[in-house]
């Protein structure tokens, strides 16, 4: 009778040691983030990943929601791989979802929008970063950790965080973004050309988590509509750290083949602002990229109009090669509808009606 018991015993242990190791391993988890913001006019853009930093076990997956009309792309680069300055080229080529990333390859969208998502999956450990092509200063961290080390963070917690970066970024829009900009400290306004007026084109900032970079901002122009009189010029400045804008007049649906640069018929001023003078309603005209200049860009010019005899020359300003102010005379009467090319989708059209 003992020696059944033993037997049997043994039999239990073998036949359940044995349904341990038949068991399928452990179901990998699925996280879900999200991809940009906006508000319900969409003037205000959130331009993050929400949340942009994410703690996971090795074998999960993420899979980002995109929550914008601004368009987006999730990439991750492998260590010292250059940033394409083409995002339309990808990191070069497109991933498709679902897509792996281990840090031996790139992985990335195309430009996505609002609706669409992604899912990456990370089957080795480590700490990876992730950006988006289309605006630089959009960054995160995924945190990939051996099963055995234990996770931070529940799904629930990420979603909260993700709402409150969210309404943090949206609403965190300075008092002087709604103001004109243009006043000096006295509070008289600073005109360096005679009897012009002003518009704000596009307001941002740049906050950081430990995760990365995110920024808010406001794609409209700031007093966008405006009266004038024949002969008066109208000076537009971007103030986004981040977001290039354009000043584009009488193109309609059909917009300039280059969008980069200015139209032929934009001049340069002395200190370095763009100057268009605008006839008609119907006459063509675009500012090119109104955009701040990166910390670490040479002073080579992109617009050919600063140095057209020779355009691959280091200028001493870099200031030159991406104008941030473009000026506008006015010499007839008439209703002049313009509009940012990149973000006209979004409601970032203005007009200036000049009276006699």
């Amino acid at each position: 009778m003992k020696f059944t018991s033993i037997r049997f015993f043994t039999f239990c242990v073998g036949f359940f040691a044995l349904a341990i190791f038949a068991l399928p391993p452990a179901a990998h988890a699925q996280w879900h983030a999200k991809v940009g913001a906006q508000s319900k006019d969409m003037g205000k853009q959130a331009l993050a990943f929400l949340p942009n930093e994410i703690w996971i076990h090795a074998g999960d997956s993420i899979t980002w929601t995109w929550q914008s009309d601004e368009i987006h792309t999730l990439t991750f680069l492998t260590v010292g791989q250059p940033l394409p300055f083409n995002f339309a080229a990808g990191c070069p080529g497109f991933s498709s979802s679902p897509a792996t990333f281990d840090g031996s390859a790139c992985v990335t969208t195309p430009p996505m929008v609002i609706g669409q998502t992604f899912t990456v999956s990370f089957p080795k450990a480590g700490s990876y970063k992730f950006e988006c092509l289309v605006h630089l200063v959009m960054s995160g961290t995924v945190h990939v950790l051996d099963l055995g080390q234990p996770l931070p963070h529940t799904q629930k917690f990420y979603d909260l965080q993700a709402a409150k970066q969210r309404t943090a970024l949206l609403t965190d829009i300075d008092q002087k973004m709604k103001m004109d900009m243009s006043a000096g400290d006295d509070g008289e306004t600073v005109n360096v050309f005679p009897r012009t007026a002003h518009v704000t084109a596009g307001v941002g900032e740049i906050n950081a988590t430990p995760g990365g970079y995110q920024t808010a901002s406001q794609v409209r122009f700031i007093n966008g509509s405006l009266t004038i009189h024949v002969g008066e010029t109208v000076e537009w400045s971007n103030h986004d750290p981040l977001e290039p804008h354009t000043i584009t007049f009488g193109f309609g649906n059909t917009d300039p083949a280059d969008i980069f640069d200015p139209t032929p018929n934009v001049t340069i001023d002395p200190d370095g602002a763009l100057h268009a003078i605008i006839t008609l309603p119907t006459d063509q005209v675009s500012s090119g990229f109104l955009e701040q200049p990166l910390e670490d860009e040479p002073g080579v010019p992109q617009n050919p109009i600063v140095n057209p005899n020779n355009p691959a020359t280091d200028i001493s300003n870099v200031a030159l090669s991406n104008p941030s102010r473009f000026r506008a005379t006015f010499t007839h009467t008439g209703v002049y509808n313009y509009k940012c090319l990149l973000h006209d989708n979004v409601g970032m059209v203005g007009k200036i009606i000049v009276q006699p």
